[in-house]
């Protein structure tokens, strides 16, 4: 086994099996152990963070491996320190996951995944935890929050942004800004051992203008959001036809422009259309086209 140097430019405790090392601010000590890791528990600092070092892993945030005749020089890093790194520590069943966040940046690390994201902006608070094994952080701004919800099994992270954010017993609830089509939007999940599911989803749509009620109608038909269709129909336009049937009529639209308020020139299942609307009430109550 080469001999492993360790150099420091912080006060730190090292331990390696029963062994115990206390160094000084740019001191450096000496291990002809065979170990393969070693744990670091920085002092002397505001935050402290302990860390381990992997002999297996030449570089990361906490240190740097350079073998060099026929010795292991390991150099600790004072940036994450000084970057004002938090770590949080997350464990289900046999999976655990650490969670390190910086002001530009977060990292979700299991045994055998890193998944690494940058933040636009530093968060004013932040809270952690997990349901199973799917792990959240949940993200405040000044204008909004986010939820990153990290799955340990496969490695793969979810973004939620809403207004507001609340914690449930077994998952969430997003509760989106007010926004030009909806007055309230509110959508649940829960997480159980099969992962991440969406429970239910509540919205009020906006008053629509009269002189925007077409372009939004189509904006809806163009992405297929079935749910919404009905709520810009008349009520005479309602009983003569079904959704299913309003999503036929118009195919699927690639693109689409508007005329004026209430025609516009749509790109139909791959054929040039023109539609015109026939307004009542702030509802559609009829649609014509060239065809």
């Amino acid at each position: 086994m080469k001999p492993i140097i360790i150099y420091t430019p912080y006060n730190c405790l090292l331990k390696c099996g029963e062994q115990e090392l206390e160094l000084d601010e740019n001191e450096h000590a000496i291990i002809e152990d065979n170990v393969n890791k070693i744990n670091v528990y920085p002092t002397g600092k505001t935050k402290k963070y302990s860390f381990v070092i992997d002999l297996s892993e030449k570089n990361n945030k906490f240190y740097s491996i350079v073998e060099k005749d026929n010795k292991i020089l390991i150099f600790l890093l004072d940036g994450l320190l000084s970057e004002n790194v938090d770590i949080f520590h997350i464990k289900y069943s046999n999976m655990k996951c650490d969670i390190e966040i910086s002001q530009d940046s977060i990292s979700f690390n299991s045994d055998t995944h890193k998944k690494h994201l940058l933040l636009n902006k530093k968060p004013l608070s932040l809270k952690y935890g997990n349901f199973y094994h799917i792990c959240y952080i949940l993200l405040s701004f000044d204008d909004c929050q986010t939820l990153l919800a990290y799955n340990m099994k496969n490695n793969t992270v979810k973004q939620f942004k809403g207004e507001n954010i609340v914690l449930t017993d077994n998952g969430f609830k997003i509760q989106a800004e007010k926004s030009f089509t909806f007055e309230k939007f509110e959508q649940e999940y829960y997480v159980d051992q099969e992962g991440l599911k969406n429970k239910t989803k509540t919205f009020l749509l906006s008053n629509t203008p009269e002189e925007l009620v077409v372009y939004q109608f189509m904006q809806i038909i163009k992405n297929q959001d079935i749910e919404h269709i009905e709520s810009f129909l008349s009520e005479n336009l309602k009983r003569q036809v079904t959704t299913d049937k309003i999503l036929n009529y118009f195919g699927k639209i690639n693109y689409f422009y508007m005329f004026d308020n209430k025609s516009c020139f749509a790109r139909s299942d791959e054929k040039d259309v023109l539609y015109e609307f026939i307004i009542k009430n702030g509802k559609i109550d009829e649609i014509i086209d060239n065809r």
